[in-house]
């Protein structure tokens, strides 16, 4: 090692010795480099008697994540492999450590960390356990000699000492002898049985950060043979709620497994459950997915399988419809194929509500017509589209210069056959996922102007903008009986059809240099919350700095039609380009019977909705825990995209679920 690297080992950062190892090197191998020195000397985390290793919180938590801050207190490591964004350090900690090492870092990161965009993917898990990680090895090593090939055999390396310290240890560590039995096997062979499947896939989800399983009923069916394997799913699921992470899919070749899968899941947060919806899907599922639908899970979110796959494949017509058949959501939801691709996840977001709010007070004074106003706000957002989509473009090739993928370039297909790194495009299927915010208000926000400036002249345009930017009591009362989207009404419905229509399809204009295109997505995650803050009113009825709407559904308040009607709304607001996935929330009581949650899935979905995601809890039950939330810690709600316990959620976000429309 030289001296930096050095340095940095015997302060036990080996992850970022690794990375100095090669310091100007090829950035594969620096980085592979960076993970083998991890595995070689990272905890080994297991608990006593559980089915599987890991088993448990792997992964340091970030010291930017406050949910996470017990855990950030006690790690050890200050610099540590991320997923998305190549390594974290923990600056603080480090410089305590040593003021030397906190110095070479922030050297190595000016010229070489790319902090930019999120992403989300899963490996190819189906190939992993059906051939082991020896097959890897021998297809690199039938490749050329490069760069790549020595970096991604340096990392296999290292895995096989993870493993082989993992083997030596598990027997003092109170594991069952079937635990250490399969791992004598897999993930370095072939998997023979369910059991085997499932310790193979734990072990590399782990060496993946815990991100998204993707297809996990399909990837175990094939070694299922009737066994219950619902201690060990959750034990799986148990580690990627500690972790933090992601989600599972679910169909739509249902079998036995798809059941247990939904059953493991009792009581827990993650991961996300993301059930593909055929015509054909069992009765029992139904009453199973309503159940815990009604047990206030969150889970699972339902997707339109048909309208799904037929929208993949007219976006990517070479697509082969087997390789379609692979889509899976990651992260909260956003489009995979899983083991094939790269995407963002959410590369950015276009604030639509911001970009409303300051076009309206610059041009609302001086447009004759509301025809012209519109027109004219539609232009300015493609304008708005273009510009992400070259910042994006720019964020790709940046990123694609300084950043590596260790493990997804050696378990995504077709990086090793086209002996291309995953960030550089070697993934079969390369787009970027990016999202917008504010839309169902923004709608609401033209119906009122529509209304009150435009056809009835109640107000110009100047004494509008005036009431508005005071919050005039009595003038936002007035506005909350505008016009509005998610109440059934013919032309309101229409507005939102075609500026969603127009907003979308001019994704599909967008280049990129290293993949397909922009796959948009309508999902907030916690989005809605923060950016809600910079934006003053706005004639939807919404106060400053208040949160944005959280999916597509009506804006909170406005669906007073019910259920039904809301989402025949929703199905106006045109999907087809949303491939990033189309996010609909919908918050019910536990009065609602199974038969008539899936009589709202299917009729949303035979009107052209694309996915469906239901909490069931009371307005009493969400106050009660705000203020005792220790007595109600086992309370889940969806948000934005994806499920949480509802204690362990910011305020502003509690009181957003709070706000939302409860349907009886």
């Amino acid at each position: 090692m030289n001296p930096n690297a050095q340095h940095l080992w015997n302060l036990g950062e080996p992850f970022a010795a690794g990375l100095l190892e090669y310091a100007d090197g090829p950035l594969p191998m620096t980085y592979c480099r960076a993970y083998r020195r991890y595995y070689e000397t990272c905890p080994l985390v297991y608990r006593a008697d559980a089915p599987l290793f890991p088993a448990g919180c792997t992964e340091p938590a970030h010291d930017w994540d406050p949910g996470h801050s017990d855990r950030y207190a006690k790690q050890t490591m200050c610099v540590v492999p991320a997923y998305a964004r190549q390594y974290d350090v923990h600056w603080d900690k480090l410089e305590q450590k040593s003021q030397r090492a906190a110095e070479i870092m922030r050297e190595y990161n000016a010229r070489y960390h790319y902090a930019g965009n999120w992403n989300h993917s899963m490996l190819n898990y189906k190939r992993i356990l059906a051939e082991g990680i020896n097959a890897y090895e021998a297809r690199l090593l039938a490749k050329r000699e490069s760069d790549f090939r020595t970096a991604l055999l340096d990392l296999i390396e290292g895995i096989r000492t993870y493993h082989r310290r993992a083997l030596e240890k598990l027997p003092e560590m109170g594991a069952p002898q079937e635990l250490i039995d399969a791992l004598q096997t897999v993930p370095f062979f072939p998997a023979k049985t369910a059991y085997e499947a499932l310790v193979s896939l734990n072990f590399c989800l782990s060496l993946d950060g815990w991100d998204n399983v993707g297809r996990l009923d399909d990837i175990l069916a094939p070694y299922h043979k009737g066994e219950d394997l619902r201690p060990a799913l959750r034990c799986l699921y148990q580690s990627m709620q500690e972790n933090d992470r992601w989600s599972i899919t679910l169909g739509p070749d249902y079998n036995e497994v798809t059941r247990q899968a939904l059953e493991a899941s009792v009581g827990m947060a993650r991961p996300l459950i993301e059930l593909r919806v055929t015509k054909e899907m069992p009765e029992d599922l139904w009453q199973l997915a309503a159940k815990r639908i009604l047990e206030s899970s969150g889970q699972p979110a339902f997707y339109n399988e048909e309208i799904i796959q037929k929208r993949f494949l007219e976006r990517i017509p070479y697509m082969p419809p087997e390789d379609a058949h692979e889509f899976a959501g990651a992260g909260c939801t956003e489009t995979n194929f899983a083991g094939l691709t790269y995407a963002g996840g959410t590369d950015d977001n276009i604030n639509v509500l911001q970009i409303f709010e300051k076009y309206m007070h610059e041009k609302l004074p001086t447009t004759p017509t509301f025809e012209a106003f519109y027109e004219n706000f539609n232009i300015l957002l493609r304008e708005k589209q273009d510009e992400q989509m070259a910042t994006i473009n720019d964020d790709w090739n940046e990123r694609a210069k300084t950043c590596f993928a260790p493990i997804r370039s050696l378990f995504v297909d077709d990086c090793i056959d086209k002996e291309t790194g995953w960030f550089q495009g070697g993934a079969r299927y390369t787009f970027s996922i990016h999202s917008d915010s504010g839309i169902p208000n923004t709608i609401d926000s033209l119906l009122a102007i529509r209304h009150l400036v435009y056809e009835e002249k109640r107000y110009t345009p100047e004494r509008f903008l005036e009431l508005l930017a005071a919050e005039d009591p009595a003038f936002f009362a007035e506005l909350k009986t505008c016009p509005a989207y998610g109440v059934g009404d013919v032309r309101c419905d229409n507005l939102a059809h075609d500026l969603t229509e127009r907003f979308y399809a001019h994704y599909r204009t967008g280049k990129l240099d290293l993949g397909i295109g922009f796959f948009p997505t309508a999902h907030q995650f916690r989005r809605h919350i923060w950016l809600g803050r910079g934006v003053g009113p706005t004639p939807d009825g919404r106060h400053a700095n208040m949160p944005e709407a959280d999916s597509l559904a009506a804006v909170n308040g406005k669906a007073t039609r019910g259920p039904t009607v809301m989402l025949a709304s929703a199905a106006r607001y045109e999907q087809k380009d949303i491939l990033g996935m189309a996010v609909t929330n919908l918050s019910i009581t536990r009065k609602y019977k199974p038969e008539v949650i899936r009589a709202l899935v299917e009729g949303y979905f035979a009107s052209g909705g694309t996915q469906l995601q239901i909490t069931a809890t009371d307005k009493d039950t969400l106050l009660a825990a705000k203020s005792d939330p220790d007595s109600h810690r086992d309370l889940i709600v969806r948000v934005g995209g994806y499920s949480e316990y509802f204690h362990k959620l910011d305020g502003a976000i509690q009181d957003a679920v709070i706000a939302r429309t409860l349907f009886e």
